[in-house]
């Protein structure tokens, strides 16, 4: 495409940046949450990060954010590859991961130099109009969702250990654990982290990983393999769902390459929408 100008994102294009996400609603909620929640600095801070876009004049075309985990979000429908080079060079971080369309992250990671990844998945894009989800059936009355909190820390922090080692191909070291550590916390102290509660004990968890306007991503659903195959994970997504919809949420995303994890979500009516992709490079 001709005439596109690549540059390093800054204050004031918000709303340009904006206005293209908008357009790719499903796939870019992680981009559209940091930017209204981080804005265009990157002193390091929790939903921050370093953002690059290609510009067709005044008009977004594409968008790359590396942020301040290590990992870079895409919705560039052209120029990945330069886009993703642009913010990894600028941030100066280490390269943890690559998140968005399939096809993108496919070429970014080509023009990163195909350096060896420890996870190289096409997930599935779902979503879901909070307002036609279907209802559990035969929901045992001891089943309770409810917003994690600090005195549940000790618990969540083991769990999304786990999760990353499992979901994500993390390995099993002191840096994923601090990474897992971070992350738990900030969703916790965001309150976008949820339990969900048999007879008042912890069974399942998940996460609303981004929300932009009337809409949410959950991510990060995790059931002990001991308590597994008895409906927590579709249970504890339906609980964050419904506590969403309270808040004026309309829809709902999420991605997943599980067979098991994708049926469960279809019964409560999430269907796919697209392609996601997630590349996870070893530290």
């Amino acid at each position: 495409m001709s005439g596109i100008t690549i540059r390093l994102a800054r204050l004031g294009d918000e709303m340009a940046l904006q206005d293209f996400l908008v357009r790719h609603a499903d796939s870019s909620l992680y981009l559209r949450y940091f930017i209204d929640k981080g804005g265009l600095v990157d002193d390091g801070k929790q939903l921050q990060g370093t953002y690059a876009a290609a510009f067709l004049g005044r008009d977004v075309v594409g968008v790359a954010m590396h942020n301040w985990q290590g990992g870079v979000f895409l919705q560039a429908p052209a120029h990945a590859a330069e886009l993703s080079n642009a913010v990894v060079k600028a941030s100066k971080r280490a390269l943890i991961a690559l998140l968005g369309p399939y096809s993108q992250v496919e070429e970014a990671h080509l023009g990163l130099g195909e350096r060896p990844a420890s996870k190289r998945a096409k997930e599935g894009l779902f979503a879901l109009s909070i307002g036609e989800m279907i209802c559990l059936d035969h929901v045992s009355p001891s089943l309770a969702c409810r917003l994690a909190r600090s005195e549940d820390l000790a618990l969540l922090l083991d769990w999304r250990f786990r999760y990353e080692m499992e979901a994500t191909g993390l390995p099993d070291t002191d840096s994923t654990r601090e990474f897992a550590k971070s992350a738990i916390e900030g969703h916790v102290a965001r309150e976008e982290a949820f339990l969900l509660e048999a007879d008042g004990k912890p069974v399942s968890l998940c996460t609303r990983t981004a929300r932009a306007f009337e809409s949410i991503q959950i991510g990060g659903v995790w059931t002990p393999p001991e308590l597994r195959n008895r409906g927590y994970g579709r249970a504890v997504v339906a609980g964050a769902l419904r506590e969403a919809a309270q808040g004026g949420v309309t829809r709902a995303v999420l991605f997943t390459d599980n067979p098991a994890a994708r049926r469960s979500y279809e019964a409560l009516g999430f269907r796919q929408v697209g392609d996601y992709g997630i590349t996870i490079y070893p530290p």
